[in-house]
């Protein structure tokens, strides 16, 4: 296979279980001509797979303990992934589209993007 980008990606993503739907802020004009910043959606149902999970060390405030992790994401390489954008996975969307489990993550950097996939790091908070 090696050599071959296209018969590489094919075999990668179908390792890939989830989707996701990636949000930017952009300036959006309403009804009432008043522009105001939005987050809106730039892709839709975008087969991906999260991996590496890195959780930092928690902060515990005396109303909640804040954790905060940073996990790859694995996609293809013709999205266009920003730092900042807002990247909500659907965990095993792609085997089972009733999948109600997502997670919210935030692009923290450029993704690195290679001929047969791309990998985002991307960070996620929670509370304890």
């Amino acid at each position: 296979m090696f050599g071959n980008p296209a018969a590489e990606r094919a075999a990668i993503e179908m390792t890939y279980e989830d989707t996701c739907t990636i949000y930017r802020m952009a300036e959006v004009t309403g009804s009432n001509k008043i522009t105001k910043a939005e987050r809106v959606p730039v892709a839709e149902n975008v087969i991906c797979s999260l991996s590496s999970m890195q959780i930092r060390p928690s902060e515990q405030t005396a109303a909640q303990n804040d954790i905060e992790y940073t996990v790859k994401l694995f996609l293809g390489p013709e999205i266009n992934i920003r730092p900042g954008d807002q990247i909500d996975v659907k965990r095993f969307g792609r085997v089972n589209p009733a999948s109600e489990t997502v997670l919210k993550y935030e692009s923290t950097g450029q993704p690195m993007i290679y001929a047969t996939h791309q990998e985002v790091m991307v960070k996620g908070r929670d509370i304890a």
